[in-house]
């Protein structure tokens, strides 16, 4: 997992344990439920298998060729809004970074529902 969801998701534990159960307090991290939660983590995962078509392939709607795994293979993403969910489809704005961390801008990716979770549709690029 990236650093970034490794410290997003500590600080959510840290701040359930300091606000109690009960509190009214908003979570750390909201991505609209459960649904929203299975699209923000297929996004940190791509993270950690691109580069490999072979193991982007259950990421995708459509299987991605070795150039556009290497072509992810030189960025970073991460959910930049809550995802809006729709049914079975999906949209959110994913903040594209090179590997240095230099900001590309964000992008609307598309998802879709298959079976019980979810894959990307689109990820285009900024």
């Amino acid at each position: 997992m990236s650093l970034r969801f490794c410290f997003s998701v500590l600080l959510l534990v840290s701040v359930s344990c300091f606000s109690g159960c009960g509190s009214s307090t908003p979570s750390a991290v909201d991505m609209g439920g459960e649904e929203g939660t299975k699209v923000a983590v297929l996004v940190e995962e791509l993270n950690e298998v691109k580069g490999d078509a072979k193991k982007m392939e259950p990421f995708f709607v459509s299987n991605p060729s070795a150039a556009d795994a290497k072509k992810f293979n030189t960025m970073s993403f991460y959910i930049k809004s809550k995802p809006a969910i729709n049914g079975t489809t999906a949209t959110c704005n994913v903040q594209i970074e090179k590997q240095d961390g230099t900001p590309l801008g964000d992008s609307e990716w598309s998802f879709e529902k298959v079976a019980d979770g979810w894959k990307i549709k689109s990820a285009p690029f900024p």
